[in-house]
């Protein structure tokens, strides 16, 4: 946003009032050509990424010839973590929100199909960004096009989503080193009431860790995935973001975390103990977003800031110690200050060599704030009777109490989803339109949650040895109580 600026108004004053002295001495002296300064500007953006990825940007691009000679003087940055937040600073005109940066693609498709973002129509940048920055890394897709062909947002850094080991904690649990999302989910790391071998992140709260949720979704399948993440929650403590989430394993508190790359970066620097591990064949690349808001005031400046991001000195940047994130173009490493990033440049190898899924960006985006509030009522907020009923599971195997074919059944039933894969479309839908029905959801998720885990807990602990075949019958009755939104028809 432009500030007058009290320099131009002074200079014009003292023009006024010494200017009959400039023209007696026209002939005698050069003409004294006043000094004009741009007006002062502060570029606005939205964004989630934290303030040492926002000093260090801003520090480096306010430094460079083209911020001064537009006389941008700072980057003012508004937080918002939720997608209403962003949806109510960029749909406020008077916000002048500029820029939307860092989230991840399934917010700002979601962003773009609300309307909130303005396609780059300089062709300059256009063209040097088409061919700078690639289509698609690893996979996945690096750019988004609206349906005439506009350019909406490019990724600037990508990411990897794994998890990041604590080798004392393992050590001393003699736990083994995993290697892939179903390991997390077996009896193998559960260890006792008390102490938990893993950390997840509640997926209102972090949008790296809800792209892993996602992941596995596409990975193992709808029914699948939400039975191995409702093990995985059983042997997990569920922190509220992701910054919490990697301080746990970094402090020895448990011995694996759910991390994005650049968290497990960091983790081995404050602890040399812990190690970043890619599951194999079981992750993707993610592209860090950035774009126009749609009621960018300055757009010049913006796209001077756009500029640099995609410089090869705008790039190195996110080598910073501490920000320590892959940029999205080699180029970043063959820079004087990237040469020396050899750790980043092996994990910037390793990512793109990472044989992942073929994930679908559509399908998370339709399946987004299902797969988000789902997880939420039904494995965080039933948090301690998921873990009651699931260690209750795993100790009567181990004591002999049950067989390894009833704890299958068991498992089964433990996982159950109270919604087919193309229900789920429907329902996100009607959740997304209409907050009275969201909460109806909400609700009815939760009691479904609770009866099914109470179910198993009793049977268990009430010494019953019969098969479990009348558990979904008592998980339909628990449903149909506590169902106050009747369903739209299954979408084809």
């Amino acid at each position: 946003m432009k500030i007058k600026n009290l320099t131009m108004i002074a200079i014009l004053l003292t023009s006024l009032a010494v200017g009959p002295f400039l023209s007696v001495n026209a002939e005698t002296a050069s003409p004294v050509t006043p000094i004009v300064t741009p007006d002062a500007t502060e570029l606005t953006i939205v964004t989630r990424h934290d303030t040492t990825i926002q000093t260090a940007f801003s520090n480096a691009f306010l430094a460079t010839d083209r911020a001064q000679e537009l006389g941008i003087t700072g980057l003012n940055f508004l937080q918002a973590t939720t997608d209403e937040g962003w949806k109510k600073l960029l749909g406020d005109p008077s916000k002048s929100v500029d820029l939307a940066w860092g989230g991840g693609p399934a917010l700002f498709n979601t962003m773009n199909n609300w309307g909130l973002l303005k396609p780059i129509d300089n062709t300059t940048l256009v063209d040097y960004i088409n061919a700078n920055v690639p289509d698609t890394i690893a996979g996945a897709g690096m750019k988004l096009n609206n349906t005439s062909g506009e350019l909406i947002w490019i990724a600037n850094a990508i990411s990897s989503f794994g998890f990041t080991v604590n080798h004392d904690f393992l050590d001393q649990y003699g736990l083994p080193v995993p290697r892939t999302w179903a390991e997390l989910a077996s009896p193998t790391y559960y260890i006792d009431p008390s102490v938990k071998a893993i950390s997840i992140g509640d997926p209102p709260l972090t949008t790296s860790i809800t792209r892993i949720y996602q992941i596995i979704l596409q990975a193992f399948g709808w029914e699948a995935g939400w039975s191995l993440m409702t093990r995985l929650g059983g042997n997990s403590g569920i922190y509220p973001g992701s910054v919490d989430t990697r301080a746990a394993v970094v402090q020895g508190e448990v011995g694996i975390a759910m991390t994005i790359d650049f968290y497990g970066v960091i983790a081995g620097r404050e602890n040399p103990n812990t190690e970043y591990i890619i599951p194999d064949g079981q992750s993707i690349v993610n592209g860090d977003p950035i774009a126009l808001g749609a009621n960018v005031d300055d757009q010049e400046e913006a796209e001077a800031f756009l500029e640099y991001l995609f410089s090869a000195d705008g790039q190195s940047t996110w080598l910073t110690e501490g920000v320590d994130r892959l940029p999205v173009m080699e180029e970043a490493f063959w820079t004087p200050f990237g040469e020396g990033k050899d750790p980043l440049y092996t994990l910037y190898n390793d990512t793109l060599a990472n044989v992942g899924i073929d994930f679908n960006e559509t399908e998370a985006t339709e399946l987004l704030d299902v797969t988000i509030y789902y997880f939420h009522n039904t494995i965080t907020a039933k948090h301690t009777l998921l873990r009651q009923t699931w260690g209750e599971m795993i100790t009567q195997l181990e004591n002999g109490d049950i067989n390894e074919t009833y704890f299958d059944e068991l498992v089964a039933d433990l996982g159950v989803v109270n919604m087919t894969y193309e229900e789920a479309f429907t329902i996100n839908d009607e959740f997304t339109s209409d907050p009275l029905v969201a909460t109806q959801y909400e609700s009815q998720w939760r009691s479904f949650a609770g009866a099914k885990y109470n179910a198993i807990y009793q049977t268990l602990t009430g010494g019953s040895t019969a098969p479990l075949l009348t558990l979904p019958i008592v998980f339909a009755i628990a449903l149909l109580a506590a169902i106050p939104v009747i369903r739209k028809k299954r979408r084809n």
